[in-house]
């Protein structure tokens, strides 16, 4: 029987009022930092080795999640490279010609910003696909209302929610959790599958009431607006060294088709994998410097550099500070807080609850899947993965439920819903890149995410 201290009961409480905070569309940060500075003030009974803690916790935190990070930054970089360059517009060109009709406009931008949302992450895919397919899509009858469903639901709703390749999210839920990744991953494909069946025809028909009310009408649509100084820079650029780009195209295919085949090959995962993509991203980064901005590729490296990491420091500095209370609660980064005789409080809490009352699967699975959708109320959907991952643990323990299948399950709700397909505050981007409003794409979405959500419950139940 687990007794419970007072620094249980101040870690339950903390964790209560982020959920209530997220509720309310507040940022948790400040209620995380004065939750670690009360639990660490609890535990040690030293008000300087509180305040210490809370510093120390955050440097954890930063530790844990740090390549995340940086792998992200990377790809971001690489993108606005290829974007300023014209090889994106180049490596897109193909698909424009698929496009002939408002249906098949749908389904080819959903799969496009898909596949380049596992391969670079939403945020950047959304505006490279939607700047190079949108126009293309609006040309033959897509509405861009439907066109913004199509990017929230298979840029979010299916690719970010698993994120097989960067391995972000499963990552931070992987630390959390205290399993492999591999493991966080492999239970995601059942539920990415059954919430893709279930949600994606449903949103597809409802795009069909839009594509028949509109059929033989122009279409009204103010385009994404890109400042006078990034055109006038894709202008010097798109022409520059043609012969280069033709070949640059391949090179950057073939490179990333050998990084997938060994991660397959070679059993490659977490870090492993994180670091050869990562790699192949600078080297790709040099090549296109060199191959197209010639000399200038050294201020151009740099330049598209620090706008990466300040796209992956902006999305990620909430997290850490979010994910330095949750990993105090949690048995092995707890122990790099406070010192090797350190408990895993939220596991406590969990064998405490398993031992109260009885919990089978069922509502596990249910609380799990709740807890994650409210963590993504604050829009982010990796605020709440420290949570998810620790809760997962926490519930798994105790009632010898795969911890893997509840992480993954928590992850997949908390990302689906506050990366972006249901809450207006998440589906800004593709709100912005289709000049359609937030709120209507949200109400849009509701229905197909939250019946995919009943699948997603359903598989995970026969998975634990």
């Amino acid at each position: 029987m687990v007794e419970l201290t007072a620094a249980h009961w101040i870690y339950a409480l903390f964790v209560v009022l982020v959920l209530v905070a997220m509720a309310y569309r507040l940022d948790p940060p400040l209620v995380c930092i004065v939750g670690s500075f009360t639990l660490s003030w609890v535990i040690t009974g030293d008000i300087i080795k509180a305040v210490q803690a809370v510093f120390n916790s955050i440097n954890v935190a930063f530790g844990e999640l740090l390549g995340t990070v940086v792998i992200i930054s990377m790809i971001v970089s690489m993108a606005k490279m290829l974007e300023e360059c014209g090889l994106a517009e180049m490596m897109f060109h193909p698909l424009r010609k698929l496009i002939k009709s408002p249906s098949i406009a749908f389904w080819l931008m959903g799969f496009a910003i898909l596949a380049v949302s596992w391969i670079i992450w939403p945020s950047p895919a959304i505006a490279l696909v939607g700047a190079l397919l949108l126009p293309a899509a609006v040309e033959v009858g897509l509405p861009p209302i439907s066109a913004a469903m199509a990017i929230s639901m298979f840029g979010y709703g299916c690719a970010l929610t698993t994120d097989f390749i960067i391995q972000g999210a499963p990552g931070i839920t992987s630390k959390a959790s205290g399993v492999p990744v591999a493991d966080i991953m492999a239970k995601s494909l059942p539920m990415l599958i059954a919430w893709a069946v279930i949600a994606l025809p449903l949103s597809f028909m409802s795009a069909k009431k839009d594509i028949k009310a509109n059929a033989g009408k122009p279409i009204k649509w103010a385009p994404f607006e890109i400042s006078a100084e990034a055109v006038a820079e894709r202008k010097k650029w798109s022409k520059a060294a043609p012969i280069f780009k033709k070949s640059a195209i391949w090179i950057i295919v073939i490179l990333f088709c050998l990084d997938v085949a060994g991660m397959l090959a070679f059993k490659l995962r977490g870090g492993d994998a994180t670091a050869l993509l990562g790699g192949t991203v600078g080297l790709i980064m040099v090549i296109v410097s060199f191959g197209v901005y010639r000399m200038e590729g050294f201020g151009k490296l740099a330049d598209h550099a620090r706008a990466g990491f300040m796209f992956g420091v902006r999305i990620f500095a909430p997290v850490f500070l979010i994910a330095s209370f949750f990993f105090m609660g949690a048995p092995g980064t707890a122990k790099a807080v406070f010192g090797e005789g350190a408990r895993g409080l939220l596991f406590d809490l969990g064998q405490a609850l398993a031992n109260t009352v009885p919990l089978s699967r069922i509502p596990v699975a249910i609380v799990q899947g709740v807890v994650g959708g409210i963590t993504g109320l604050d829009g982010s959907g990796f605020a709440g993965l420290p949570l998810m991952g620790t809760l997962a643990q926490a519930l798994g323990g105790p009632t010898h439920l795969n911890v893997a299948t509840l992480g993954a399950l928590g992850q997949f709700f908390a990302v689906c819903v506050g990366g972006g397909t249901i809450i207006p505050w998440a589906v800004i981007p593709a709100a912005a890149i289709t000049g359609t409003d937030p709120i209507e794409i949200a109400r849009r979405n509701l229905w197909p995410t939250m019946l995919g959500f009943i699948g997603v419950i359903i598989v995970a139940i026969f998975m634990l």
